[in-house]
């Protein structure tokens, strides 16, 4: 019986088989419309320039100087990893074609699914987790103009959503996100403004119907091509669902990356001695939090 003896080979093979289905991979462009990264340093990050930088006026003596508002929003590096477990027998008993199609899968998962999963677990912190003008991302008093703002809207659902209400309260955050100020009175989204309706499963008929359709109810649909849509079963419910505004360079939330995509293995070691298993992981050192509240409106129903 030969000795087996390929564990420093397998190594390689499997790392350059995740590179390549690493950099073959799309990005998840759905979700990274919505995103701003940025570049990391240090643990954490100091976010206190969001908010406005002041508009043009009249020169008429000297310059008015105003400085950044400063905001204490911090935004905190986390790990975040992933690992594939294989038993040595697996190989020896031929199935590296098996381990390496996982490992491919763990490749796509850490390029097009974690940004995913960091967008909608974010999203669901909105009503309760701070942004950087000391209220909940999502919320009816937002106090940067000097008076409260809302992006949290109640929506006009009654027990059963209707394709009407869901027009209406689309009309409804399209508005809010036009009228939004800055401190100093101005309109924080003007211009041609792209917007994206994010929403449950369970409303996706209605959101073809108001973006697509050239009829609702008989009546020519004024709303048609006045969105793109993002649909996703991480989503819970079929009643709250949310508006944003993608243009711009500052977006409704931030990706601070601190480290890249790293693939690990272990194939030597205890484990692999004692138990006969091969390790093999990715890892990412990254923050993820609110940019510009006045950039997503919620419905909630």
């Amino acid at each position: 019986m030969g000795i087996v003896n390929n564990a420093l080979l397998l190594e390689k093979g499997l790392r350059a088989d995740f590179l390549k289905a690493f950099n073959n991979g799309e990005n998840p462009a759905d979700v990274m419309q919505f995103i701003m990264k940025t570049t990391s340093n240090s643990n954490q990050e100091k976010y206190g320039w969001l908010g406005e930088v002041s508009g043009m006026t009249e020169w008429t003596d000297e310059r008015t100087l105003r400085g950044l508002n400063d905001y204490d929003y911090t935004l905190a590096n986390k790990d975040y990893e992933a690992t594939l477990k294989v038993d040595r027998n697996a190989l020896q008993d031929d199935q590296l074609g098996a381990v390496k199609l996982r490992v491919a899968d763990l490749a796509l998962k850490a390029r097009v699914s974690f940004p995913r999963k960091l967008f909608f677990d974010q999203i669901a912190l909105g009503s309760t987790e701070l942004c950087y003008d000391g209220v909940p991302f999502f919320s009816a008093s937002h106090p940067e103009s000097g008076d409260n703002q809302s992006n949290l809207l109640s929506g006009t659902a009654s027990s059963t959503y209707t394709l009407a209400e869901f027009v209406a309260d689309f009309e409804a955050a399209r508005a809010a996100l036009r009228g939004f100020k800055d401190d100093q009175g101005d309109p924080r989204n003007e211009g041609e403004l792209d917007l994206m309706i994010v929403a449950p499963q369970g409303l996706e008929n209605y959101v073809d119907k108001v973006i697509s359709a050239d009829l609702i109810s008989n009546t020519t649909n004024t709303l048609k091509g006045a969105a793109k849509k993002l649909i996703s079963a991480r989503l819970p419910g079929d009643q709250d669902w949310y508006l944003a505004d993608v243009s711009g360079a500052i977006k409704p939330f931030i990706m601070q990356e601190r480290s890249a995509i790293t693939f690990e293995a272990q194939e030597k070691g205890e484990r692999a001695f004692m138990r006969k298993e091969y390790l093999y992981g990715v890892d990412q050192r990254v923050g993820f939090g609110f940019g510009l509240w006045s950039k997503m409106v919620k419905i909630n129903n």
